[in-house]
């Protein structure tokens, strides 16, 4: 199975004879997104390397106490870092500078003067076809492991505001994730939650679900959940009409929504080009509760709607609604993608959800205890483990996990070689490449302070343990 690309940070060991020269290969590593260490001598190099467990070793031929082949050497006497490809710079064609490289399997040789494009070129064809996911990555298969999985993430449903269910997690949870709401109370039953909606505010994070949408037994809970109690001021401002910013050239579809959605109580401002919304929001952005554009143009009515909006400070910026044809447009807490041609009632749902504000929620929560804290639950999804490797692995699921977010995984195997410790966190999430329904997410579970060493062969250890399984690593 192909991993999507760009979801680990590869770490380099740069190994150079002096600073100055590896300072422009570090640099230029940098910028295309690789993380470097820089080692002066060998005696670094291998200590670097054995904390740091790097996806690949770029090493000058000749060391002030070694040499390529000695480095090659030692790391062959390692179970696990043996596999750690090896990229040698010979800076010249000498014979002393050749031998250390004699009878031994170098991953690949870079020679003369550095040449960026070339030496990138390089160290890109060697991580792919030694480190594409990380030199100690063994699939679910090659481990002998269960693939199936769940991911859960703890919430507390706090309550209801206007049609919207609303939680407090510390993720994020993508419009496109089907949940499954589980009560840590056994006597409520599940329901499953669709169409979230995500609001930051400081540390606190709302998901939000249209509760029409709602399916399952806990249905019967959720109908008695208890309205949060807002302000006066923002009690009085959501019993006024909602205005709403309508960027649409058509005035037939603007006519035929407006007529409606009176009827919800929300009212539709006309702007036949995106250059009258711009100029719409900029008169008067506190009385626009949110804004849809039937398309985001690239032109320059594009730009000076992006000028208008960006200028605006975050607190102010009324939540964006975005039509579209792409099936790759992933919404964010910031912007919200409806893909048209779409039916009445899901705009109803999209419009609803961008009125709430993550700070009228926090202030209306904020100190909550006993039953008013809200309801304990985890919101679970079934995933595939692709694989494992030194500091996690990689999850494939339905749906994109936003980089940062907190999870718990629930597979046997790993709970068990975790001591139960089943929290992980996101470090990057892309679709598999050709199919946009499809998502990779790597999750890391070695925490700050700990050894990628000695928590991969700890796992190496558990999985030789396995019956018929040979040792990873």
């Amino acid at each position: 199975m192909t991993v999507a690309p760009n979801i680990t940070q590869h770490t380099v060991v740069l190994c150079v004879e002096k600073r100055e020269r590896g300072i422009g290969m570090q640099t230029l590593l940098a910028k295309y997104g690789y993380r470097v260490v820089i080692a002066l001598s060998l005696y670094d190099a291998l200590k670097y390397i054995a904390q740091e467990m790097p996806h690949l070793v770029i090493t000058e031929s000749l060391l002030s106490d070694g040499s390529a082949g000695t480095l090659y050497d030692r790391l062959q006497q390692h179970e696990t870092l043996k596999k750690t490809p090896i990229l040698v710079c010979v800076l010249k064609k000498t014979k002393e500078e050749l031998a250390p490289l004699a009878q031994r399997r170098f991953a690949g040789f870079i020679l003369g003067a550095l040449e960026p494009r070339s030496f990138l070129a390089k160290v890109a064809e060697v991580v792919q076809a030694h480190s594409a996911v990380s030199p100690y990555f063994v699939t679910s298969e090659q481990a002998g492991i269960e693939k199936d999985l769940t991911i859960s993430i703890d919430a507390n449903v706090v309550g209801r505001s206007g049609e919207q269910l609303v939680s407090k997690s510390a993720a994020e949870v993508d419009p496109a994730a089907s949940m499954l709401c589980v009560p840590t109370n056994s006597e409520l039953g599940p329901a499953v939650l669709r169409m979230a909606t995500n609001l930051k505010e400081g540390e606190d994070i709302f998901n939000l679900f249209p509760i029409n949408r709602i399916v399952g037994a806990g249905r019967k809970w959720v109908m008695t959940l208890p309205e949060i109690k807002l302000g006066e001021k923002q009690t009085q401002q959501r019993a006024r009409m909602q205005r709403v910013i309508f960027f649409d050239p058509s005035e037939q579809r603007f006519d035929g929504f407006r007529d409606i959605l009176k009827g919800y109580g929300i009212e539709l401002i006309h702007a036949k080009t995106l250059n009258t919304a711009a100029a719409l929001l900029k008169r008067e952005p506190e009385g626009v509760a949110s804004v849809y554009l039937h398309e985001l143009m690239n032109d320059a009515s594009g730009i000076e709607w992006k000028n208008v909006y960006g200028a605006l400070p975050a607190s102010r910026r009324p939540p964006l609604i975005v039509g579209t044809t792409s099936m790759n447009a992933r919404s964010t807490s910031a912007v919200r993608y409806i893909k048209r041609p779409f039916g009445m009632g899901l705009f109803v749902e999209m419009l609803q959800a961008s009125f709430e504000r993550g700070g009228d929620l926090a202030n209306a929560t904020r100190g909550a205890t006993g039953s008013s804290a809200g309801l304990a639950v985890r919101l679970q999804a079934p995933a595939t483990l692709v694989g494992i490797d030194e500091t996690g692995g990689i999850l494939q699921v339905k749906f994109p996990l936003l980089k940062g977010s907190k999870l718990s995984i629930g597979h046997p195997f790993l709970s068990q070689a975790w001591d139960g410790n089943n929290s992980v966190q996101v470090t990057g999430s892309a679709a598999q490449p050709g199919r946009p329904d499809v998502w990779h997410a790597r999750f890391d579970a070695v925490t700050a302070g700990m050894s990628k060493v000695k928590y991969w062969d700890k796992l190496s250890k558990q999985l030789a343990a396995l019956v018929g399984v040979p040792k990873a690593g």
